[in-house]
């Protein structure tokens, strides 16, 4: 099957499911939305989750999807609360303002005791590297392999 093609069954869905949508609004008026909901999972066979985000979508903006919407956590999101980010940043401070520059695995095991005596859970080590990133100012994504 072809890019094409593959976009063009999307296409075709998209355009059955605001099909069916439009004749059950239109025919339901002053219906719940759990019994238009109910009928959407009949009819198209999506999951109520499904039904209920596109009856809502669709009456926001008259289509089954207004637009493409980024999938995941955005660039640069950070996920730690704020004390456990000023640990990290005082751990590498710390372990990084030396000439010598320590291992790795010992500034993950520092941040780990840091947070252990604050009774918070530590953060992943993917965590840390990325904040190192950060504090070094290289490119993320780029690795200090070899070096």
């Amino acid at each position: 099957m072809s890019a094409q093609t593959g976009e063009d069954d999307r296409s075709n869905t998209r355009k059955q499911r605001e099909e069916a949508l439009r004749e059950l609004l239109t025919a339901t008026v002053g219906k719940s939305s759990a019994s238009i909901v109910e009928e959407l999972k009949k009819d198209l066979g999506v999951s109520r989750a499904t039904a209920y985000r596109m009856v809502k979508t669709f009456r926001t903006c008259g289509a089954v999807t207004c637009a493409t919407r980024p999938v995941g956590r955005p660039k640069g999101a950070r996920g730690l609360d704020p004390l456990r980010e000023r640990l990290i940043q005082e751990a590498i401070k710390a372990h990084y303002s030396k000439t010598l520059r320590p291992k790795f695995s010992a500034l993950v095991q520092d941040v780990r005791k840091r947070c252990k005596d604050q009774l918070l859970p530590p953060p992943n080590w993917r965590t840390i590297r990325a904040r190192l990133r950060d504090f070094e100012g290289g490119p993320p994504g780029s690795g200090n392999r070899g070096s």
